[in-house]
């Protein structure tokens, strides 16, 4: 049994036979000389028989080491394509897939995921975990979670992204407010009574401010919420003016006041950890995100 043999000892050996050149192969490979030969190393301590001959050129590969070459090449090409060999019906998974999302991704994109998914994966169960900035990298390594949804701006570096979409906040109304009847442009938002979002680590209402003061406009704040749940219970009773983000207002039952100017976006991203990157549910999942944005 080959205990001290990788795939990363078998991919250099291959390149070995074919370029018979330690430099070249550390060239191409990114690695050094001195751990060339320590793969090289490893495996003459595995097989007994010669593999290479020096020669003032390079080496020069025994009739052994084409045939181990051969070898090695089928099992890196089974290991390689182990996804693409497993079959893959979403119908029959049956799993708990669980997602660390922000509370601007368990008002906007939660929802429309667990929609898709009903449809074509229907033994997939959800679980939905509260963003953390700092436990969420190491949920995702230690596969505690599967995949997360927040701000580009809040989340680990070291693991993979990709941008669902650029958001910005809209200004919005309850649906039934007469407020619109009366704004003709940016300027008339002074003349009504607004409510604001509590500003922290999560959030970027200080984005709004910065814009309206850039307007002209001022705010007649008349109560700041701690959270985006709230604020639908309150406009129903209240006919006040919010800004909110854009994704969060296609689900709510809000009016948006259109204007041509906008504040600053900001990233909204997937991310997960390396470890899931060719796992087909893994990308379906990310198919579904991209799907809905």
């Amino acid at each position: 049994m080959m205990d001290k043999i990788e795939i990363r000892h078998m991919r250099v050996f291959v390149k070995l036979v074919k370029e018979k050149n330690v430099s070249k192969v550390a060239s191409e490979t990114g690695l050094t000389q001195q751990a060339v030969s320590g793969y090289l190393k490893k495996l003459r301590e595995e097989f007994k028989n010669e593999l290479f001959l020096r020669q003032s050129n390079g080496l020069k590969p025994t009739d052994f080491a084409y045939e181990l070459c051969s070898r090695f090449e089928r099992v890196i090409h089974e290991f390689d394509n182990v996804y693409e060999t497993l079959p893959f019906d979403l119908a029959s998974i049956k799993k708990t897939f669980t997602i660390i999302a922000n509370e601007y991704a368990q008002l906007s994109y939660v929802p429309l995921i667990v929609q898709a998914a009903v449809r074509s994966a229907p033994n997939i169960k959800f679980k939905i975990l509260d963003f953390d900035q700092r436990t969420h990298e190491e949920m995702l390594a230690s596969g505690e979670a599967d995949i997360l949804i927040g701000f580009k701006d809040f989340i680990d570096d070291r693991l993979n992204q990709t941008l669902i979409k650029e958001d910005y906040y809209s200004c919005i109304v309850n649906a039934k407010s007469r407020i619109p009847d009366a704004v003709q442009n940016l300027s008339d938002l002074s003349k009504f009574p607004h409510v604001a979002m509590n500003n922290s680590a999560f959030y970027f209402s200080d984005t709004v401010d910065h814009f309206l003061n850039q307007q002209g406009v001022t705010r007649n704040v008349i109560a700041t919420l701690p959270c985006y749940t709230f604020l639908q219970s309150f406009l129903s009773v209240n006919d006040v003016i919010a800004f909110i983000p854009s994704t969060m207002a296609r689900l709510g039952n809000f009016r948006t006041l259109k204007f041509d100017a906008n504040p600053q976006s900001f990233g909204v991203v997937a991310a997960w950890h390396r470890r899931v990157a060719e796992n087909p549910l893994h990308n379906w999942a990310i198919e579904t995100i991209l799907s809905i944005r």
